[in-house]
């Protein structure tokens, strides 16, 4: 199997596991002010994401491989997903969103909170705009753009999430 059939897997662990744990530590260290919170917070929401992503790739993709075979049978020209793939593209899902979860909370491990969410936000955006220009390449469209569509689409997920969490702290006195 080539790298590319597993693409779609990876591609979503990358972009929604990265901007959703982002997300949850950019928030949490806004409404707490806490790395040891912001580190529990991103490592359960992590492994959360990651298996919720796995399992979301595998039956949108048995989905689509049963509306494949429905084409086929109707003698279109489609290519029908195998099981296989499906399976190695949920891993992938799961493997990327995991990981990337993972290094994002190292900062809080090392770092003051307030330069450990500007390092992890950065660390993000670097991810998220290499993948878009990636995809960008393989599609004969322009990478510096889709790099930074991606990157631009985290730095909005952490801005919510910081709104939101300056604002729970606030409401909830943490």
């Amino acid at each position: 199997m080539k790298v590319i059939e597993i693409l779609e897997g990876a591609a979503f662990g990358i972009t929604d596991g990265l901007i959703c744990v982002l997300g949850i530590i950019i928030g949490s260290a806004a409404a707490t002010s806490d790395a040891k919170l912001v580190v529990l917070a991103g490592v359960i929401g992590g492994v959360s994401n990651s298996f919720a992503n796995s399992v979301g790739v595998y039956i949108s993709q048995a989905t689509e491989r049963g509306v494949q075979k429905a084409k086929v049978k109707n003698g279109e020209d489609v290519h029908v997903h195998s099981v296989n793939e499906n399976i190695l593209n949920s891993l992938a899902s799961f493997i990327s969103a995991m990981s990337l979860s993972l290094i994002m909370v190292v900062p809080f491990l090392l770092l003051p909170v307030q330069n450990a969410m500007i390092t992890s936000l950065l660390m993000g955006i670097i991810v998220l705009f290499l993948f878009g220009a990636y995809v960008g390449k393989i599609s004969d469209e322009n990478p510096i753009v889709h790099g930074l569509q991606y990157g631009m689409l985290g730095i909005i997920g952490a801005v919510l999430s910081y709104i939101i969490g300056s604002e729970l702290k606030g409401l909830i006195g943490v």
